[in-house]
């Protein structure tokens, strides 16, 4: 989906518009006055960062630890942290792939 950057010509604000679809009919319009009286400038290429992989695995063990009650053995414990591992594999790939394709779609592991 583009972002397009835009500058009010009335207040000189700067802002993004935002297109879903690239054969939306759009009309930008300034986010602080109102104004369709804008010019399109040439931005910077954004990129969007995906998840990171560790942070991804620390969170599912702190919930499915969570939902145990935190209350487990060890073992149970490492248990866990590599099911969490796997699944934070798994989501980063997934992620990876729907931002090359634009589809969510289940990939081989």
């Amino acid at each position: 989906m583009p972002i397009y950057e835009y500058q009010c010509l009335e207040c000189n604000t700067v802002f993004d518009f935002v297109v879903l679809k690239a054969s939306e009919k759009f009309t930008p319009t300034c986010s602080e006055c109102g104004s369709t009286k804008v010019k399109k400038l040439v931005s910077k290429v954004r990129y969007m960062a995906g998840p990171k992989e560790d942070g991804l695995a620390s969170n599912a063990e702190k919930r499915l630890l969570g939902s145990l009650g935190g209350k487990v053995s060890d073992q149970t414990r490492q248990e866990v942290k590599e099911l969490s591992k796997k699944a934070a594999k798994r989501g980063k790939k997934r992620f990876e792939s729907m931002m090359d394709t634009g589809k969510s779609e289940n990939i081989e592991y």
